[in-house]
């Protein structure tokens, strides 16, 4: 018989790391597609869905949810929409200047 492996909410995997400014740095400087997987994960527990939930909501599978939320999944603009909506979200995608500091 399988064993079913027990599962840590998200809000405590990130209590402790959010308050770490190290962390803060670090999740600042990841790349897009690490801070919309770190979103996505988040906005679903919030939500109260399953991975398995959320992919039924979008029409697909809870394989790619997962991929998605490792970012490890190419993620269309079309995609993006389907679980803000599932989420109750809003998506928000915007072209900012970088400040003149940061150009390089």
């Amino acid at each position: 018989m399988k064993k079913n492996k027990a599962s840590i909410p998200l809000n405590e995997v990130f209590a402790k790391s959010e308050k770490d400014p190290g962390w803060k740095a670090a999740y600042a400087k990841a790349d897009f597609e690490v801070r919309m997987a770190v979103d996505i994960a988040k906005a679903r527990q919030r939500a109260r869905l399953t991975q398995k939930q959320l992919a039924k909501a979008i029409g697909t599978t809870q394989s790619v949810i997962s991929r998605i939320e490792r970012a490890e999944q190419n993620l269309t603009l079309a995609t993006l929409n389907k679980i803000a909506a599932a989420l109750h979200s809003e998506l928000l995608i915007q072209l900012r200047q970088h400040s003149a500091s940061a150009r390089y």
